[in-house]
């Protein structure tokens, strides 16, 4: 049972979490006007990883900085997690509206959990079917608004890149079990240090064919504010502050404060003159009440097997 105390300070953390996370595409899209995507994912996960490099040497001494013999799949999650899912996430920002992103990137848990489903050949219950179902319908209606043309044209290919980087940060997230003996930090700090190495090199080869141009010092001074949001508060403050309260709150009640990143997202495009259609508002509702069910209906029964 979590006391009052750490109850509170794992709110006031997801809390931050949520308003960092759901403010972090509609800031990255005025950061993509200055600095191109592959230019802009090596200098979030290279500042990202300067930081989380230092703190696990802090922490766990500067014999952690070692990968030793998991290098190579280190090398190979952190290609995949960190520099296929950055790129990806800010190509399709590119083509589609921040909030469609964020609902795409918000299915995290039903790809987990269709994932366990063909890992392991187990169904998973009604209820969480249910909310599988539920989740990909309102999904479909956030994309095409009622319109199915939509799916073809427009920012179809945007939304394409977005759930392949969801995909991609399905492999990162598994990939952390394949790590016996690291810590949460160590992962991190590992895999977004070698990742930014292939961050860099696709930079440099998407430069050299013309697809790419290192950023305007210019450019950049007049989107610094949003260069400091997506580097720092995304990629180092969330990050800490969402294991901080996971720590106070467990893994299950920090996912249900997750799930509501796309409302601020929303909020901010509402803020900003933008007037979602019916059909997209009922799709949010529905892909949000299902993500929220199934989070309270696994803690159920998580509940009731600690009572066995």
């Amino acid at each position: 049972m979590k006391n009052p105390r750490d109850l509170a300070q794992g709110t006031l953390l997801m809390i931050a979490v949520v308003l960092i996370w759901g403010a972090f595409l509609p800031v990255s899209q005025v950061a993509l006007r200055a600095i191109d995507p592959y230019w802009l994912s090596g200098l979030r996960f290279g500042a990202g990883a300067l930081v989380f490099l230092g703190i696990l040497a802090w922490r766990e001494g500067r014999q952690a900085l070692n990968p030793g013999q998991h290098w190579r799949r280190a090398l190979l999650i952190g290609s995949v997690g960190i520099g296929g899912f950055g790129l990806l996430v800010f190509e399709g920002l590119k083509l589609t509206r921040p909030e469609q992103a964020a609902m795409i990137l918000a299915l995290t848990p039903v790809q987990v959990a269709l994932w366990q489903w063909w890992k392991t050949g187990h169904r998973p219950d009604r209820v969480t079917l249910a909310a599988i179902a539920a989740a990909l319908c309102g999904e479909a209606l956030v994309i095409t608004q009622g319109d199915l043309a939509r799916l073809t044209g427009g920012d179809a290919l945007g939304n394409g890149m977005l759930v392949l980087a969801s995909l991609l940060w399905l492999v990162y997230t598994l990939g952390g079990q394949q790590f016996p003996g690291w810590s949460a930090i160590r992962f991190t700090a590992m895999t977004c240090g070698l990742g930014w190495f292939f961050i860099i090199g696709v930079a440099l080869v998407a430069t050299g064919a013309g697809h790419s141009r290192p950023p305007d010092p210019a450019g950049l001074r007049e989107v610094w504010w949003a260069l400091a949001f997506v580097v720092f508060a995304v990629t180092v403050l969330a990050l800490l502050f969402w294991n901080m309260a996971v720590v106070r709150l467990g893994p299950v009640n920090a996912g249900l404060f997750a799930n509501f990143t796309p409302v601020v997202t929303y909020g901010i495009a509402v803020a900003q003159g933008r007037h979602p259609a019916p059909v997209e508002l009922a799709g949010v509702l529905l892909v949000i009440g299902a993500l929220v069910t199934n989070n309270l209906h696994q803690r159920r029964k998580l509940a009731l097997l600690g009572q066995r």
